[in-house]
């Protein structure tokens, strides 16, 4: 039965392929030919140009064998050798179907397109002005022909040439301004692509240094970031992550340096690159007015003594914001530099810089700072995975130097940190007769701590696992904070999460809370709820005690 309905089945394909192309003929021994004309077509337009020659060549084959001359049969195969830029066999292909019909427009089309690839355009005008002598204008493809002869006049014209190159260049036609705007948004690597466009391009990107002045280098490509958002396409992120973009090497980022000249805003050091005397000398011959920001990447391999030429350099600058992320070589002399920037400097991370001890950073800023309840200019502060969080709270409790804090970052992700930490017990103890009367950071906005809650870590916990108390009793919560995180709080305890939420509960913006156990419709209902919630992004995943009616009242305020 399978085999005889199959049969059934290909005996009536070329019935019903005959009835949408009517120009071959539907007889017996043309069903054949009909075939294999419609299965090349079909393979023509899911672009697999191959299979589709091979059903042409078939097609062409038998309708010889048969003595029919049909022109679309040659039409369709020189479209098929066009597209595989076999531009020979095309052209013959073409020729051919011109030759049995001479009013082809699709044989005029191809034909010429082939002359023009091929670097003929006068030939190319040569056929369309022919094709439009002979093809009916009520042809489908007559208003194709009179389009590709307007085209084909207008490239052999030498004052259009011109013209278009002056009228279609936008470095010409926008205003240099607004062009320096656009190419100070690009990255390195595409400022170089644009370098090689045309002259005038070159000049005016390598004689404008302010295009240069925010290097801003691309890890990898935009191509292989957005296979990543789309994991269906397995093949295609696998291709991309083959032809992934590397860090730029130190060449370029001299290069960099060498054109920003006196224009140089931001200093960076992409992730991962070994800055190399060359580089380093380029960067300190730069002149350094408008520096506004110093960037070493995650990981940078870069020399203590580098690190502090660089420091230095800044100096006379008005840098305002120094990030040097898992910079293990930076040290407490490097900090004594940092602090000499005094109330200029609004932003400093030092995460995953271990060695950097916090009491060493608050003698230095004392030596700089006049009083002792002067602060610095200090906004935001990042220090993941750094053994002194414990330290920076208990002395902010006392000393006012980062009493301007708007945004802190101490989230611990790292286990090893937790092994680093030395004589917590005594300062503890300091803490406990302290008479603290205010919060240490009483403009906080936005605070991450995650880590310092979770009780997976306890065994490798500070010498003491007092710290959740520490927490609360530093009055880090007494504040109308905008955005909070702490994942991984398992560890905290009801009446933190009590004093937590009554403070601040109708200013957040963002909470990321997870794992808190302690949570539960009586935190979330402690006091009278707000009129409206502030909350844009909410995450309180394996907060196991948090019941449907409380979220449902807390997000319907």
């Amino acid at each position: 039965m399978f085999v005889a309905g199959r049969k059934r089945k290909q005996a009536a394909e070329p019935n019903q392929a005959s009835t949408s192309h009517s120009t071959l003929s539907t007889s017996a021994p043309l069903a054949e030919v009909h075939r294999w004309y419609v299965l090349g077509r079909e393979n023509f337009r899911e672009r697999q140009y191959r299979n589709a020659l091979d059903y042409h060549n078939r097609a062409v084959a038998l309708a010889g064998n048969e003595g029919i001359r049909d022109a679309k049969l040659y039409e369709a195969r020189a479209h098929t050798l066009y597209k595989l830029r076999e531009f020979t066999r095309a052209l013959s292909d073409a020729k051919e179907a011109i030759r049995i019909n001479i009013r082809s427009s699709a044989g005029y089309i191809c034909m010429a397109s082939i002359l023009d690839d091929s670097g003929r355009p006068k030939e190319a005008l040569d056929v369309v002005e022919r094709g439009l002598s002979q093809v009916d204008s009520s042809a489908p493809d007559y208003k194709y022909l009179q389009l590709l002869y307007s085209s084909l006049s207008l490239r052999l014209d030498p004052t259009y040439e011109l013209e278009f190159k002056s009228d279609f260049d936008p470095i010409r036609r926008l205003p240099t301004d607004l062009v320096v705007m656009i190419m100070r948004l690009l990255d390195t690597r595409t400022l170089y692509i644009c370098r090689s466009v045309s002259t005038r391009w070159l000049h005016l990107i390598d004689n404008m240094p302010v295009i240069w002045s925010k290097p801003c280098y691309l890890v990898e490509s935009p191509a292989r970031t957005l296979a990543r958002q789309l994991p269906g396409y397995s093949k295609v992120q696998k291709r991309m992550q083959q032809r992934a973009y590397r860090a730029p090497p130190d060449a370029v980022v001299q290069r960099v340096f060498e054109k920003s000249q006196g224009s140089l805003v931001v200093a960076t050091v992409p992730d991962g690159l070994v800055v190399s005397a060359k580089v380093l000398k380029a960067l300190l011959a730069c002149r350094r007015p408008n520096l506004a920001q110093i960037a070493f990447g995650r990981a940078s391999a870069l020399k203590s003594e580098s690190i502090y030429r660089i420091l230095s350099w800044c100096l006379p600058a008005m840098v305002t914001d120094i990030r040097l992320p898992y910079c293990v070589r930076v040290g407490d002399e490097e900090i004594k530099v940092i602090a000499k920037l005094g109330h200029k400097l609004r932003a400093l991370d030092i995460s995953g810089c271990i060695r950097v001890s916090m009491k060493r950073l608050f003698v230095a800023w004392k030596s700089v700072l006049v009083g002792v309840d002067a602060s610095t200019g200090i906004e935001e502060l990042i220090i993941n995975d750094h053994p002194g969080i414990a330290e920076l709270l208990i002395y902010s409790s006392k000393l006012r130097h980062f009493a301007k804090l708007r945004v802190l970052h101490a989230a611990i992700r790292d286990q090893a940190v937790f092994a680093m930490v030395k004589n917590l017990g005594p300062l503890l103890g300091y803490f406990r007769q302290m008479q603290i009367t205010q919060a240490p950071f009483p403009d906080l906005r936005e605070l991450n701590i995650d880590g310092l809650w979770d009780t997976t870590l306890s065994a490798h916990r500070f010498e003491s696992t007092r710290l959740s108390t520490l927490l609360g009793a530093c009055r880090l919560f007494s504040c109308n904070l905008r955005r909070f995180s702490a994942l991984d709080s398992s560890a905290a305890s009801h009446d933190q999460m009590r004093s937590f939420f009554s403070q601040n509960l109708s200013s957040l913006q963002q909470l990321h809370l997870t794992r808190a156990t302690a949570l539960d419709a009586q935190v979330l209902t402690v006091g009278p709820m707000p009129v409206s919630l502030l909350l844009v992004s909410l995450d309180l995943s394996g907060c196991v005690g948090v019941t449907p009616q409380a979220l449902l009242a807390l997000v319907s305020c």
